[in-house]
């Protein structure tokens, strides 16, 4: 047996080697431990956070802790299992922390026990608290009234009247909660946030008394109606998607609308859609033939997704000139409407997977960051930020990118990156002079194009 001096010296050393290994990992104030795929070693010690000026804290941990973690300025900690500790339960009670300025707690899918939320509540700044997927006793949770967002999806919760005591709580996340008995809600005034997805919901009667709601998550449920919805006045966001049989003709009197999630829920006509002229952000993808015709109306919309809509034509589009992103992949499109020019906002276009071979009508758009064209005979404009930002990539393997195409190309002195894939490609690209307009280009690829010897350009 080790005497205690030697035992106060091997922990002495071991804060000093790990504060050696992290100190000069912390960025902006927010560090990372315990990352076994980053080559961190196993962290069986806390003591060194505690010589730490930090406020963001990310742990992966293999078990347990073996003593209290203290620090003074730590606001957020996130506690994740490791990689090699994904099938095991967590030993771990938040009482074993000593974080007096700690705002947010982030634990969900740790498959932590039923004691582990003893003694939260001597959290006073605490705001936030994620415990989706573990064991969740809210005898620990509902004294926490400094509480404002919680997460509580997957928890298997049959009853939740002990949160009616969370006076200021604003946003909820109940979802794949089956069966969850709602009724309590109706108390909780002030919640203007609530996510119910996967809960089996059949109607949403027992939270129409919520007012103040104005984003709402009832995505996959097995609504039929949605009756009297038009009593959450305030709301501003709704996702109903994968609702197969659900009648969305009330949604007509949700004029203060801004955002709509709709996909996949089998509809066909949209005339309740007609007076949500606030709407900025609407998904409609996978509903086959359905009839776009009343979207003509709603010329607020800055993003349209109707991906998957068996789409021949989109020519009704027109007055939408507010569009900035508009996805129409995968849809039946064989003419790319000359229209689409007028669309001065649009910054992302997606088109693959139709049938269309000529994008001469783009030559009028000179400011796309990004052309990505991936898939058998597709086209794909985006701005993505990351990672392929400024990226111009052509696949199609039935047919040549040249002629009018290759203008379109000639148009884009932004692009910094171009790559062809399975095109048939008569002749080489080989010579820098005729990409001499690319003058901000940095990298060309060709991957697997029908010519005969692939070079690479270089430009001064």
């Amino acid at each position: 047996m080790l005497c205690p001096n030697i035992l106060i010296n091997m922990n002495k050393e071991y804060d000093e080697l790990m504060i050696r290994k992290y100190e000069g990992k912390i960025q902006d104030g927010n560090l990372e431990i315990g990352d076994s795929q980053r080559g961190d070693p196993e962290v069986t010690n806390l003591r060194f956070i505690e010589n730490f000026n930090i406020q963001t804290l990310k742990i992966n941990v293999s078990s347990g802790m073996c003593e209290k973690l203290r620090n003074k300025t730590i606001k957020e900690l996130t506690l994740q299992k490791s990689e090699q500790a994904r099938s095991d339960a967590m030993n771990f009670n938040v009482d074993d922390l000593e974080l007096e300025n700690l705002e947010v707690l982030q634990m969900q899918n740790n498959k932590l026990g039923n004691n582990y939320l003893y003694n939260l509540v001597k959290f006073k700044k605490l705001h936030t608290l994620n415990v989706s997927s573990n064991n969740v006793d809210l005898t620990h949770i509902r004294l926490v009234t400094s509480l404002t967002k919680l997460s509580m999806s997957g928890c298997g919760l049959q009853n939740i009247n002990q949160i009616i005591l969370l006076v200021n709580l604003e946003d909820l996340d109940l979802s794949l909660n089956k069966g969850v008995d709602l009724r309590p809600l109706c108390k909780i005034k002030s919640l203007t946030k609530l996510h119910m997805n996967g809960c089996r919901l059949k109607n949403i009667d027992q939270i129409l008394l919520l007012s103040n709601l104005q984003v709402l998550d009832i995505a996959l449920n097995i609504l039929q109606n949605i009756n009297s919805i038009n009593l959450l006045v305030n709301l501003k966001e709704l996702n109903v998607k994968q609702n197969p049989n659900i009648d969305i003709t009330p949604l007509k009197d949700l004029s203060g609308l801004v955002k709509l999630d709709l996909q996949q829920c089998k509809l066909k006509r949209l005339n309740a859609l007609k007076p949500l002229i606030n709407l900025k952000i609407l998904d409609l993808s996978y509903n086959d033939n359905i009839n776009i015709t009343v979207l003509q109306y709603l010329k607020n919309l800055t993003n349209l997704n109707l991906n998957h809509c068996n789409l021949v034509s989109v020519y009704v589009l027109r007055p939408l000139v507010k569009l900035e992103n508009l996805n129409i992949a995968s849809n039946d499109i064989v003419y790319l409407n000359a229209n689409i020019y007028e669309m001065k906002l649009l910054k992302s276009l997606r088109v693959d997977d139709n049938r269309i071979c000529d994008f001469s009508s783009l030559e009028q758009h000179k400011n796309f960051n990004n052309l990505d064209n991936v898939g058998d005979k597709c086209f794909v404009i985006s701005d993505q930020k990351q990672p392929l930002k400024q990226q111009l990539c052509l696949a199609n393997n039935i047919r040549s990118i040249e002629g009018p195409n290759i203008y379109v190309i000639k148009i884009q002195n932004k692009l910094k990156k171009l790559r062809t894939i399975l095109n048939n490609i008569k002749k080489q690209i080989n010579e820098a002079t005729n990409y001499t307009y690319l003058n901000q280009i940095q990298f060309i690829g060709n991957i697997a194009n029908l010519f005969q010897q692939l070079s690479y350009l270089s430009f001064e």
